[in-house]
Order: C-alpha cells, then structure tokens, then sequence
C-alpha cells in the first residue's frame, strides 16, 4: 500500500475512533456519568492537523466522515448544554431548600 492510500485509510480510522468516543460520550451524559473531554479534545485537535496534510482528492474522499464529526460533535454540544441547564436548575432548588432550612433555623432561634 503506497503512502498516498494509508494517509486517508489512517484518517479514517482515526476519524471513526473519534465518532465512538463521542458517542461513548453522549450515552455516559445519559447514564449521569462524568465526562473527560481533554482525550477527545486533543484526537480532534490531531484529525485537524491530519486534514490538513491531505491532497486535495484525500480531503473530498474524507469529507462525509468530517460531515459526520461536526453532526455528532452539534448533537453532543447540545446534550451537554441540557445537561448543564438541568443541574444548574437542580443547584438553584438545593439553594433555594437551603435557604428556606436556614431562614426556618433564623426564625425558630428568634421566637
């Protein structure tokens, strides 16, 4: 296999590892589990800087894969943003019961 054809098979390879860590990912979002985003960060900053290193007719061959990436990476940015606004509305009722106990506490040690 000439260099020129393991470039994009390797592209691909890459590209689709990067697919299943994302969807790894958004069923961990599903699941309450914690997310590491600096793995999946750092192999897209990698795809990047291999794209860019492709011919042309390398790049239009990868190209629906790329397509697929920025869909899958739209949808997870979406699931996070929901995630996001849940627990900050979960934090406000925390905050909210907490300063009612506390207010209740003030008013019975006054009385």
């Amino acid at each position: 296999m000439s260099p020129e054809q393991y470039k994009p098979d390797q592209f691909k390879n890459d590209l689709k590892r990067v697919l299943s860590l994302i969807r790894t990912g958004q069923r961990y979002l599903e699941d309450g589990k914690v997310v590491e985003l600096s793995a999946l960060e750092s192999r897209i900053a990698d795809l990047c800087e291999q794209a860019r290193t492709l011919a042309p007719e390398q790049r239009q061959e990868v190209a629906p894969l790329l397509a697929s990436l920025t869909e899958e990476l739209g949808q997870f940015e979406t699931r996070m943003q929901q995630e996001y606004s849940d627990i900050q509305r979960q934090l406000r009722g925390i905050s909210n019961t907490a300063q009612a106990t506390n207010a209740y506490a003030q008013a019975a040690r006054t009385k």
